[in-house]
């Protein structure tokens, strides 16, 4: 057991201050000592007791390049100069010259607005479908996460609704909320993800009335669930039939599985994206893109868009010299990343059956999941509701006491900066943690 005296002493301090970590979406670390990290390198962190991990968080998602990545920095810095304020109609050439290279690279975006972060962004998304369509609803799906807002957040699916499909509010679910505005749920439909039938059947009944069909292009929320054959093609043709703006959900996804996100990897291009994580590569940054016809409703003054640090120079520069680094020599760092993804998968695959413990690990470059459970792929929530939860979190806080830090929610970031050296000492620890479950 590592010492972790002086991250337990921090937080008694904090907690005199403060309610709690940044984001409290979760009880997932609860039974798992926190610690407290002070330096980051590579594919490591450091706490402040002094001991080194191998970081699979990866700041749950933006950290793609790792931590502190020398190239990173350096086209960074060379950019710094560009980063003023200008009451104007564009705040600097940085901001054309990425917006330039993201309309190259994402299949759906004709043009894009930058914003600050994920949960923001998607709201921006859901007005402007709902002004391009003068409709009322948008349709989520279960398991997929869309920010913290009382409408996107939590809400259970009704399988056997009276009427129109809206989430319903249970004690069981894990992203229940208090103050709740008492109308959110009225704002969309949440089905169950995967499922053409049940989509099929709400849009005969209600699709004049739906302005946007929104989801995770793959499920990374929960179990990195891929789509299953030909749904995504079958819901673009119904958003098609039904005049509904299709968006993807890429905050996970985008930058990470590729330079054109998801969409490019399946060949399934909505109507309009949102991005966030990966963008920035750690430094706070979002964007819309999709159609010109949609995204000029901002220009036309049609919807508002409004925030003071929207287009942030800072967020902006970052995402210019992230974008810059994952285009270099063709793609080099996603090779890599690709690389260490597969030995990664593969010596936990065998572990697993060494041990005789059922695994299922599944999900795309960049992000997996590895779930405690006999199957050989799960295609929506659905199909995890027997996981081991308990084996899971047992196995997270068996790999932190070496050194390892995972997610106990099962969900691993592969990172460009992680090294055959770091990949080898997961597995033996991984080999010691499953010796002990």
């Amino acid at each position: 057991m590592r010492s972790v005296n002086k991250s337990n002493e921090w937080i008694k301090r904090a907690l005199q201050f403060m309610p709690g970590p940044q984001s409290n979406l979760r009880k997932a670390w609860e039974g798992i000592e926190p610690r407290v990290m002070v330096k980051g390198k590579d594919a490591h962190l450091w706490d402040l007791d002094g001991n080194d991990y191998i970081d699979y968080t990866i700041a749950f998602g933006p950290g793609i390049l790792g931590h502190c990545n020398t190239e990173y920095i350096e086209v960074l810095k060379n950019q710094l100069d560009t980063l003023y304020y200008l009451v104007t109609y564009f705040q600097s050439p940085v901001e054309l010259e990425l917006a330039e290279r993201f309309v190259h690279h994402i299949p759906c975006a004709e043009k894009v607005r930058f914003g600050l972060a994920g949960t923001e962004i998607v709201q921006l998304a859901i007005r402007l479908a709902r002004a391009y369509t003068k409709r009322p609803y948008f349709i989520r799906f279960e398991g997929h996460y869309h920010g913290w807002m009382d409408n996107v957040l939590g809400g259970i699916v009704d399988d056997n609704p009276s009427g129109k499909p809206f989430a319903v509010e249970r004690d069981t679910d894990v992203l229940r909320t208090e103050g709740r505005s008492p109308m959110a749920f009225q704002e969309s439909f949440k089905l169950p993800w995967n499922d053409i039938e049940v989509l099929e059947g709400v849009l005969e009944k209600y699709g004049e009335q739906v302005a946007l069909v929104f989801m995770e292009p793959i499920l990374c929320n929960v179990g990195a669930c891929p789509p299953r054959p030909g749904y995504l093609e079958r819901v673009r043709e119904l958003c098609n039939e039904y005049g509904i703006v299709f968006g993807f959900d890429e905050i996970i996804t985008g930058w990470r599985v590729g330079l054109s996100g998801a969409q490019g990897l399946l060949d399934v291009t909505p109507d309009i994206a949102t991005f966030a994580k990966g963008l920035g590569a750690g430094i706070p940054v979002s964007a819309v893109g999709g159609k010109k016809e949609i995204l000029d409703l901002l220009l036309e003054q049609k919807v508002l868009g409004a925030g003071t640090f929207n287009n942030s120079p800072f967020g902006l520069t970052a995402a210019l010299a992230n974008i810059k680094v994952l285009e270099k020599d063709n793609g080099a760092l996603y090779r890599h990343v690709d690389k260490m993804q597969s030995q990664l998968v593969s010596g936990l695959k065998e572990l697993g059956r060494k041990h005789g413990i059922p695994l299922l690990i599944q999900g795309p470059r960049g992000v997996f999941f590895c779930e405690f459970i006999d199957r050989d792929i799960a295609y929506s929530p659905r199909d995890l509701k027997e996981a081991d939860v308990e084996r899971r979190m047992k196995f997270a806080s068996l790999l932190l006491d070496q050194g390892i830090l995972t997610p106990p929610r099962g969900r691993w970031y592969v990172c460009g900066s992680l090294t055959e050296t770091d990949v080898d000492r997961t597995l033996e620890s991984a080999d010691s943690a499953m010796n002990r479950l």
